[in-house]
């Protein structure tokens, strides 16, 4: 399965990439742009995520800890754990999980 990225409007600082029949498998596989005015607030879920930093740096929260992230960063979250993300700047990043 092919997806072409530019045939996927951006809305929201939001990529989403379509699995379809993966989806049972894969919830999601977003593209996400993360600025001060749109932070990913900390939350949590049931399932395994995987976050890779695609440019810029953030600071990452995970179960009340912060840490600072970069590009090639890949922040592997289990299932439950508060999680969220923050940047001075810009940074995009993909979430899959």
């Amino acid at each position: 399965m092919i997806i072409k990225g530019s045939s996927i409007q951006e809305v929201n600082h939001r990529k989403d990439y379509r699995v379809g029949p993966l989806q049972d498998h894969i919830r999601h596989f977003v593209v996400r742009v993360t600025t001060p005015d749109n932070p990913f607030v900390p939350h949590q879920h049931e399932g395994w995520e995987f976050w890779y930093i695609l440019e810029g740096e953030a600071v990452v929260t995970v179960g009340g800890e912060e840490h600072a992230v970069g590009a090639g960063d890949l922040i592997v979250l289990a299932p439950w754990t508060e999680h969220g993300l923050r940047a001075e700047a810009s940074a995009r990043w993909i979430c899959f999980g």
